[in-house]
């Protein structure tokens, strides 16, 4: 039986879930994506696939991983994606079809409370709180519960902040974790995790944890995602983000004054107080201190590195050298502890790190930057380009993978996509644009009002205000307003207060899911949001009729990762604009009209008030990736649309 009569006999109108299932809904596109994704896992081969909202991907793709009889990894780039294909998919595939297939759910070990940290954080002189409503009494009476009959996953908590300081000192790290030299190891919640996944056929991960696992096998003696024979990769246009994040690293003086906390701690519990330690360890923090003190002037808007001073050189160089010699030191101590070896493994680390982001002359390899948060000065370094990292790490040792999400293309090819994540080569990839399920044409419509200036002019944010109460009297409310700036998206919602008779919420005052559920129950109301709001939000039905985006998405060309970016493109003879920053805000823009229209009886209009769409040379790149969505200059339209049939 060939790929295509399977899948029709599991996913078609007279096909197995049809049987099963009340008021089934066959796509025809959902069959094709799920034999295009057989075909790749059964023929080792890669494929970009772009399944536009409605298609009905995930469950494509479920279906296509399990008829393959391979062992495949699933990469999301969120853990409510996660959660979602773990809990709801998954056993619903398992309970009509696919009865013997076995998945697990893999998560970061900084999800997981450590044994041995815990224990070390139990024993300091004073315990912090841990924040808005978890005390040191409650962690510590869920810890052993936890221990008795739970996985130590901080979800656990529910009242835990997200940012939470002592969280920090009890996870699990990659830094602090002594591996199979642990003694706590068979009673490891990092450990029994990996345990559940020995013989699953679907490894559920996300993209953080995939590039986790892509840096530490390439040591070759440990792994963070058991051995998988194929990829897919979901929200795929997220994974470079991930890698990048994964694959640079930032230094602060809050981190090395922790690295010299736990040595001394160490050596305190090994009774080694030789003067030499205090000595070395006092000097080493007293150099950390002097570096971080040439950076005063440096705000909380991140920006690249200048020139390396030759003060600052200095300093940075004393510093490495105290390092050098702590790592020594700590390596030949008579006796030493697994955990002494690893605060030595950890000075080196932080050694190279420093000399990389503040070497006189960058090779350009790495984007480094520094910034301030609250009173800490931290610098980063993340890789320009993870195209090269992603080919050696993970296309030569896996043979097959899927990339898929809802937007992958721009002006309706893969491009953009392949040269960000190294995929331009030969062999290249199968490449498929999947129509959408939905009438855009009927379901939509885009509206452009008619006297809005350029949004770079200084009159923008105050002619905005009227065109936007224009808009949200048409619509009864029931819209995102989306920014693209903090600033204005403030600014904006003050001035319309009192404008408009619906409720307007804003970003910042409330929880993410508090914010959403709120704006699903209100009937009319309005939220003003930035970019967390763009993708991975689903709002189903007349709740949100209405996505309005104040100006096109490109990122800040002065961000020190695009900055970077940019030029590494411009040295190389390409233009930056157009093959870069267009696309990149050409995808943005499609994630939020992927918030506007969930099912075919949605209906919603798409705001853009950025005229630069109809008036710059680019903007037909932005109209072509839109679908078929009709242009509309007349505020007047929007009543019509909305008092039109909904039968189109």
């Amino acid at each position: 039986m060939d790929h295509a009569e399977t899948a029709r006999k599991i996913l078609g109108p007279e096909g197995l879930l049809a049987q099963s299932m009340d008021a089934y809904e066959h796509r025809v596109q959902q069959i094709e994506m799920a034999c295009r994704v057989l075909d790749a896992l059964v023929g080792d081969d890669r494929l970009i696939i772009e399944a536009p909202t409605g298609t009905g991907k995930t469950l494509a793709y479920l279906v296509a991983a399990a008829l393959s009889r391979k062992r495949i990894a699933i990469s999301t780039g969120t853990k409510n994606l996660q959660e979602q294909l773990f809990s709801k998919d998954i056993p619903f595939l398992k309970e009509k079809v696919f009865p013997d297939l076995k998945a697990a759910l893999l998560k970061g070990r900084g999800n997981f409370v450590c044994h041995h940290r815990f224990r070390r954080f139990l024993r300091q002189p004073y315990l912090e709180g841990l924040g808005s409503g978890v005390s040191v009494k409650e962690i510590l009476a869920w810890y052993r519960e936890t221990k008795r009959s739970g996985k130590g996953d901080r979800e656990e908590l529910a009242n835990l902040p997200d940012d939470d300081r002592t969280w920090m000192e009890i996870c699990s790290t990659s830094e602090t974790c002594l591996g199979k030299k642990c003694s706590d190891r068979e009673n490891c919640f990092v450990h029994r995790m990996r345990a559940t996944a020995a013989d699953a056929d679907l490894m559920v991960v996300n993209h953080h944890l995939l590039a986790s696992d892509l840096i530490v096998r390439e040591s070759g003696f440990a792994e963070v995602i058991p051995r998988y024979e194929a990829l897919i990769v979901d929200e795929a246009h997220g994974l470079e983000d991930a890698v990048t994040q994964h694959f640079g690293f930032h230094v602060g003086l809050s981190k090395i004054t922790r690295l010299i906390r736990d040595a001394r701690s160490e050596l305190a519990e090994a009774h080694a107080k030789e003067a030499k330690f205090q000595q070395t360890l006092a000097e080493a923090e007293e150099h950390a201190r002097r570096l971080f003190g040439q950076f005063s002037d440096v705000s909380t808007v991140p920006r690249r590195l200048g020139r390396v001073t030759p003060v600052m050189r200095e300093t940075s160089d004393l510093l490495g050298k105290k390092l050098e010699s702590l790592a020594s030191m700590l390596g030949n101590l008579p006796g030493a502890s697994d955990e002494i070896q690893a605060v030595a493994r950890r000075s080196l680390q932080v050694q190279e790190e420093l000399q990389t982001i503040l070497q006189e002359d960058r090779a350009g390899d790495y984007a480094c930057w520094v910034e301030r948060r609250e009173r800490n000065v931290t610098l980063h370094a993340s890789p320009v380009d993870v195209g090269d990292l992603l080919a050696a790490r993970l296309y030569d040792k896996v043979s097959s993978v899927v990339f898929t999400s809802a937007t992958l293309s721009s002006g309706g090819d893969f491009e953009y996509f392949k040269s960000r994540l190294g995929l331009d080569t030969e062999p290249p990839p199968a490449e498929v644009i999947l129509d959408s399920p939905f009438d855009y044409a009927c379901q939509t419509m885009l509206y452009i009002p008619p006297s809005i200036p350029d949004p770079n002019s200084p009159q923008f944010v105050e002619r905005l205000v009227p065109a936007l109460e224009e808009i949200l009297i048409g619509t009864s409310g029931r819209a995102f307003v989306l920014f693209t700036s903090l600033r204005n998206m403030a600014a904006v919602h003050k001035a319309m207060e009192g404008r408009v008779p619906f409720p307007l919420l804003i970003q910042g005052t409330k929880p993410k899911s508090r914010l959403l559920e709120e704006f699903r129950t209100r009937m009319g109301s309005v939220l003003f949001a930035t970019s967390s709001f763009w993708e991975g939000v689903d709002v189903q039905g007349e709740a949100l009729s209405c996505v309005i985006v104040d100006r096109l998405p490109f990122a800040p060309p002065d961000d020190p990762i695009v900055s970077a970016r940019m030029e590494r493109i411009r040295k190389v003879g390409g233009d930056p604009f157009y093959s870069f920053q267009v696309p990149m805000a050409v995808i943005a823009l499609k994630q939020g009209l992927g918030r506007l229209i969930r099912t075919r009886s949605d209906r919603g209009v798409l705001c853009i008030l950025d005229v630069r769409i109809l008036t710059k040379p680019y903007g037909k790149v932005f109209l072509k990736s839109l679908y078929q969505t009709p242009l509309h200059r007349n505020p007047k339209d929007i009543d019509t649309f909305f008092a039109t049939s909904r039968n189109c």
